[in-house]
This record gives structure tokens, sequence and C-alpha cells, in this order.
């Protein structure tokens, strides 16, 4: 038995991949914008500054005193090994420091120091500005459309 479609079926076919299309464009140009804002971030930063992905991790340790490195590595969606490089670079630079778990000694915390203290808030100064910056750009009705797009989103995603 063959299957007989109608033109408007096949139109609003092309149409739905047609969307899709400018969506995937439209999706990559914006994770390529993010992206090229990381690296000008990183090279801003220079060597006394912290990198967008050592802030994402800080900033989960700002939040608790301290955490074990498998559990960092979760929150800012790295592997473990990554997250356990990432806290090797930032106890080297006196950012971080491990220490054994008073509750099982076979965990490692990390906790900020004084200088990952300081570092933290001044980049969560920069990283408030750069919002602040963006949602100036928008008009008031696009930052309640963003605010909400990026909120489904965010949940769509997670569901992935």
């Amino acid at each position: 038995m063959s299957v007989v479609r109608s033109k408007g079926a096949d139109a609003g076919q092309a149409s739905q991949e047609e969307g899709l299309a400018r969506f995937g464009e439209a999706w990559d140009d914006f994770f390529g914008a993010v992206r090229r804002a990381k690296g000008r971030a990183a090279r801003e930063a220079g060597g006394d500054e912290l990198t967008l992905s050592q802030y994402q991790l800080l900033a989960a340790l700002g939040e608790l005193p301290e955490r074990p490195v498998g559990e960092l590595a979760e929150i800012v969606g790295v592997a473990a090994p990554t997250a356990t490089r990432m806290v090797d670079c930032l106890e080297r630079a006196d950012v971080v420091e491990r220490r054994n778990s008073t509750e099982d000694r076979r965990v490692v915390t990390v906790r900020l120091t004084p200088r990952g203290h300081t570092l933290l808030r001044r980049k969560r100064e920069l990283v408030t500005e750069k919002r602040r910056s963006l949602w100036l750009s928008l008009s008031p009705e696009e930052r309640e459309q963003a605010e909400r797009l990026l909120r489904r989103l965010a949940g769509i995603v997670e569901e992935l």
C-alpha cells in the first residue's frame, strides 16, 4: 500500500525542516560566540586572573566551605580527571587547598584560600558587569523573552 501525501503536508514538512535548519544555525552562532567570548576572557585574564572554567569551579566552592573534587566535577560538568587537573593548577597558584576529609579518609576535599576568595570576588564582579552590559543592550521586551527562553532551554537541555 502506498502512502499518499498532500501538497500541504509536504510544504509543512519542508517549512518545519527549514525552521529547524535556521534554529540549528542560530544555536551554532550563539555557542560559537560564547566560545569566542570565553577565549577572549582567557586571553584578557593573563596570569593573575581566573579563566571562566576556573571561575565556574571556584563559584561552586564559594557556595560551601569545601567540596570533594568529584562533586566539583559534576557541578561544573567536566570529567573528574579534568577537575583534578584544574584543582592542581589552582593549588599551585595558591587559589585552593586540598584537605583530607574528616568524614572519609579516602576523600580529598578542596577549599578556597584567602587569595582564592579574592580572585573569586573579582571575577564575580567582572562577570556581573558583562551580564549587565549584555542585559542593557536588550530592549525591555527582549530582556523578558531572553530570560524565559534561557530558562526554558536550560530545562529542555537538562532532560536531553
